[in-house]
């Protein structure tokens, strides 16, 4: 893709920099603000989208991602707040001024033209010379491994194919920031692990920031430098999808995240390092947190396991004790998850790697356990909503 070859690494220097050159943002947000009558879309939505970064928009439908997305476009004009791209007030521009290209999860290609004439649309809009259209289109069709398609019409094409037409055609212009809703929805379950690390390498080598919105969560963690979790219009938690999975901020993040379980109760007892939670199903051990103050005693709080940190080979470190029936096993290959029943009717997942033997089975009562360690406390508590 050396056609399309940016340098992820510019910088500039401002004034504040005092000498020193920091990376640029690509793309800011600040207290972004959308309503639809009375519905609110998006809620005082801030982000900041570095020079070059993979940033994954995630969350239920509904939650404002795709809302969020079409400000950044200039397709929706926002209630209140200011966007920035490239450090410039962009806000009231139209879509054509913003430096961004856009991609559909339907690819959005014209049905009458070749795929030649698609990739250099956007040239033509931008009235560029003819002879350095046709350059750059064969650049482009060469690099995104479509040259034999020039003369196709959409209607030839298969699904991957014309993904790639619609990529090629949304990066011709080298746009600073490539918006991409739901990209690969449309595309065979067995293309999807392909077609991603195709774009994810080719993200890599252009050094175009990407901002991508998706409801699958294997999408946004193998995908994004930046996972930004959404629900009811606000952002839950952003960061890099290690810290989105293993440490989530706050209840919601950890019941949407997959492979987590999640406790509510009240603090009972204020410990040395810890703290004692009184939940539904029984009394847990909880690390307290490193810094700040942390809950005081009889506060309402929640904390959540990661699924394979529950074992039922138990030693003396796992203070955290709960009885529960397996009620289903499912085999994922790399991992097979034991579901658990616990006495409040929610659900209890234990995983363990599918390479060693099966030691648990359905209908099994089964003492599990898990270190003080393991259990991540939470910001705050809240319903399915997280607030």
């Amino acid at each position: 893709m050396d056609a399309l070859a940016h340098d992820p690494m510019e910088r500039v220097a401002t004034p504040k920099d005092n000498g020193m050159a920091r990376a640029q943002l690509d793309l800011e947000l600040r207290n972004i603000r959308k309503r639809f009558g009375d519905f609110t879309a998006v809620d005082g939505v801030s982000l900041k989208v570095s020079k070059g970064q993979f940033v994954c928009l995630l969350g239920p439908s509904g939650c404002g991602k795709t809302t969020t997305l079409r400000c950044i476009a200039g397709l929706e004009d926002p209630d209140g707040g200011d966007i920035l791209i490239g450090g410039k007030e962009a806000t009231k521009d139209p879509p054509w001024q913003r430096d961004i290209a856009m991609m559909f999860q339907d690819f959005a290609l014209f049905p009458h033209m070749t795929v030649a004439k698609q990739v250099g649309f956007g040239l033509e809009m931008l009235k560029k010379p003819k002879a350095e259209i046709a350059r750059r289109v064969r650049e482009v069709l060469t690099s995104f491994e479509i040259a034999s398609l020039a003369e196709r019409k959409p209607n030839s094409l298969s699904g991957g194919q014309r993904q790639r037409v619609a990529l090629a055609r949304a990066m011709i212009t080298e746009p600073r920031i490539l918006l991409l809703d739901e990209p690969i929805g449309a595309l065979d379950y067995s293309l999807r692990e392909t077609v991603m690390l195709e774009l994810k390498l080719l993200q890599q080598r252009t050094g175009i920031s990407f901002v991508w919105v998706t409801h699958d969560q294997n999408e946004a963690f193998s995908l994004g430098d930046l996972v930004v979790v959404m629900n009811h219009a606000r952002i839950e938690q952003q960061g890099p999808p290690e810290e989105i999975l293993q440490r989530p901020a706050t209840a919601f993040v950890a019941s949407f995240v997959q492979g987590n379980n999640l406790f509510r109760g009240h603090v009972k007892e204020v410990l040395a390092g810890s703290l004692g939670i009184e939940t539904a199903v029984g009394a847990f051990v909880v690390s307290r947190p490193l810094s700040g103050a942390g809950p005081m005693l009889g506060m309402p709080v929640s904390f959540s396991v990661r699924a394979e940190l529950i074992t039922d080979a138990l030693t003396d470190r796992h203070v955290n004790r709960l009885s529960a029936v397996c009620t289903a096993v499912e085999y994922f290959g790399s991992v097979r998850r034991h579901v658990f029943e616990r006495s409040d009717g929610e659900i209890l997942k234990v995983d363990q790697f599918g390479a060693q033997a099966a030691r648990i089975a359905p209908g099994q009562h089964v003492v599990l356990g898990w270190t003080a360690e393991a259990a991540v406390l939470h910001g705050k508590v809240g319903g399915e909503a997280g607030r």
